[in-house]
């Protein structure tokens, strides 16, 4: 009698994690560099609005939002939690006409180490601009704590003045809730 475990999931075969995570970053920043190329080629006034968005969205980003996450991430890891607040790169983004936006990871494990960055369990809360209605979308993945995947975006976009400090903290006290 045959084990095809045995035979078929020998640890040695595996492909290297690293690699394996290397490479997926590396093709999913191409295919979003091509696709700024082929809009800064078709639609230059689209590319101008996605500059302007990510700038804006950027200002947003230093003065109200990250502060406001990194308080909370202070009184979270007291309780032993593990969090990192993660700017996206340039080339990083939740959506085709987003801006690079920011993460609030939480975890109660410790996130694992790979060669390459920090790897942390599918549980966050992110802030991004969209320059196709000029306002600030939120994007909230709750997989850490289900057996089903909860990844849902916010219905109602937050127009810029009501990206407040309190309502970054509201979001992520009604995010740790559910964790």
């Amino acid at each position: 009698m045959t084990k095809s475990k045995d035979e078929h999931d020998a640890h040695e075969d595996a492909w290297p994690f690293e690699e394996v995570l290397m490479a997926g970053r590396t093709a999913a920043r191409a295919r979003q560099q091509r696709f700024l190329d082929y809009v800064a080629d078709t639609d230059p006034s689209l590319s101008a609005a996605l500059a302007s968005e990510a700038a804006r969205f950027d200002v947003l980003t230093r003065t109200v939002i990250e502060p406001a996450m990194r308080e909370v991430a202070d009184k979270v890891m007291q309780r032993g939690w593990h969090v990192s607040v993660v700017r996206d790169d340039d080339l990083d983004r939740l959506a085709p006409f987003a801006t690079p936006g920011i993460r609030f990871y939480c975890s109660r494990r410790p996130p694992r180490i790979a060669t390459v960055d920090w790897l942390w369990p599918p549980a966050f809360v992110a802030y991004y601009g969209c320059a196709q209605i000029q306002a600030v979308r939120t994007h909230v993945e709750l997989d850490e704590v289900a057996t089903a995947p909860l990844s849902f975006h916010d219905e109602t976009p937050l127009a810029y003045p009501e990206v407040t400090r309190d309502a970054v903290r509201a979001l992520l006290v009604a995010f740790l809730d559910h964790l």
